[in-house]
């Protein structure tokens, strides 16, 4: 009866939403060639690939009507419509240095570089908020010399062309400045109905915000507060669900957290947490769970959770993931990351891959959040995207974060902690449970993401040893699957 009524509230929060509160629900992911099209429109959701291809980058969105059907999605160089065509007057969406030296090779390299938004109290018209490209001299002299300096919108009347949609009004501009490199996001206002869309201006503490209402795009305001930023600031931005604060990170700034008015546009309170910045690369990103206290950030090798309701939010970091080499068939590191409709945070990788990371539950504190590395399998190539959306519903997960976890093949799945010894390894090694799991199966993988060994794991069983047979050395990646479900991943080196 328990895993019935969890059932129930669940079905109840995620498929029968309120009307008008499916936008989100097609992602399209790609790479140039061909597209992965994942449908929240059921759940667990299906994933299909799409066979003509929008290359993306870091910039990626899409529309859907109130049912839940595809209407458009945009890689911030153009528009296509539900049958994969360029929509009508779509065609250029970032004249200048964005359309000449990145449109034809691929889409906007800028992260949340386009957002798309359906029109306040009118079901046909929506807007598509876009940034450019431009070179003047300015800045960091050994790193950057360009920016964006125009946040266009394009309004799109979806009456039009046979109910494709056409470009009604192309490259309006909302802000003519100069504007960060990434993190073009959007909120609910107070009403309900209205949108504020908001824009970073490059190095510095101010943020152009634009009030979206029913008349139409209204004049920006500049809102100033916290900490300047410098011009490294590729990064994410998100606003937690119940639209009362605003995060910004990017890998050398640290996280910006501020409180929200959705009434007035201000910013005010401004936190800010420095964040590690000995890897490799610039890269990283943000998503907020639904139940809008914990903060996921991502580095390249790592992902942290950051309890936004802690006194000291610095001291709350938890890390609930590191990278485990595992490539497919380029490394799978983490980067960009977003709250899907079903509730759960889906990242992405820097390279062309054929996976997504999966926080399954992201209401939960720390490891019990159950991060699974790799978890979706894509059928086309994944080059960095994740679909840039505003939150649509403000509903937490209402899971019992204590007790149980609720898996896509309704089991109940009590948290467990694993130890996997000697590691390195001569072949033989143990894996030792702190509580027997219910029948499952330990699972070995190469780099490559084959599969070279599955052991049953029997039904209360504390300790399994694992014969690896001698020709496999080096480097492999392991899954503990319980009733079908991944509950550990990690590395394992064989001597």
């Amino acid at each position: 009866m328990k895993i019935l009524r969890i059932l129930l509230f669940l079905n109840a929060l995620f498929l029968m939403t309120l009307n008008g509160q499916n936008h989100d629900f097609n992602w399209i992911l790609g790479s140039g060639d061909d597209n992965n099209l994942l449908d929240f429109s059921t759940m667990p959701f299906t994933i299909d690939r799409q066979s003509r291809p929008m290359g993306m980058e870091g910039s990626n969105t899409s529309m859907s009507d109130s049912e839940g059907n595809l209407l458009f999605y945009s890689n911030g160089c153009y528009i296509a419509d539900s049958s994969h065509d360029t929509m009508m007057n779509g065609g250029i969406i970032a004249p200048g240095e964005l359309q000449e030296f990145y449109c034809d090779g691929g889409g906007s390299p800028w992260q949340q570089g386009v957002i798309a938004l359906p029109a306040p109290d009118n079901d046909s018209i929506y807007y598509v908020f876009n940034i450019d490209m431009n070179t003047p001299f300015f800045g960091h002299p050994t790193y950057l010399s360009i920016a964006p300096y125009h946040l266009y919108y394009q309004k799109i009347n979806m009456n039009r062309n046979n109910g494709l949609g056409e470009v009604v009004e192309n490259n309006g501009i909302a802000v003519k400045d100069t504007l960060a490199h990434s993190s073009v996001q959007a909120v609910r206002h107070a009403n309900g109905t209205d949108w504020w869309v908001i824009v970073p201006k490059l190095q510095t503490n101010c943020y152009w915000v634009v009030l979206v209402d029913a008349s139409g795009v209204q004049p920006a305001e500049l809102k100033c507060d916290g900490k300047e930023w410098s011009d490294v600031d590729f990064g994410q931005a998100a606003f937690t669900p119940d639209q009362k604060k605003y995060v910004r990170y990017s890998f050398y700034n640290g996280i910006h957290i501020y409180d929200f008015d959705n009434e007035t546009g201000d910013l005010s309170n401004s936190i800010h947490v420095d964040t590690p910045t000995d890897d490799s690369t610039t890269l990283g990103g943000a998503a907020i769970s639904p139940n809008s206290r914990f903060l996921y950030i991502t580095h390249p090798f790592r992902v942290s959770q950051y309890d936004l309701e802690a006194v000291n939010v610095k001291d709350s970091e938890e890390i609930v993931a590191e990278w485990d080499g595992f490539q497919n068939p380029f490394p799978t590191i983490f980067y960009l990351a977003a709250l899907a409709p079903d509730g759960k945070v889906y990242i992405s990788s820097t390279s062309s891959t054929k996976n997504l990371h999966v926080i399954h539950y992201p209401d939960c504190k720390g490891l019990a959040s159950n991060l699974e590395q790799h978890g979706i399998d894509l059928p086309a190539f994944n080059f960095a995207s994740i679909p840039n959306f505003p939150h649509y519903r403000n509903m937490p997960s209402g899971i019992d974060c204590d007790t149980v976890q609720v898996s896509s093949n309704d089991t109940e799945i009590a948290l467990k902690e694993f130890k996997v010894f000697p590691n390195p390894s001569f072949g033989d090694f143990i894996v030792e449970f702190s509580n027997p799991i219910r029948s499952g199966y330990f699972s070995l993988y190469d780099i490559a993401g084959k599969e070279v060994l599955n052991v049953p794991v029997n039904e209360n069983q504390l300790q399994v040893e694992i014969q690896a047979p001698t020709h496999l050395k080096g480097l492999y990646f392991y899954k503990i699957k319980e009733k079908g479900i991944v509950i550990s991943t990690g590395k394992v080196f064989l001597n």
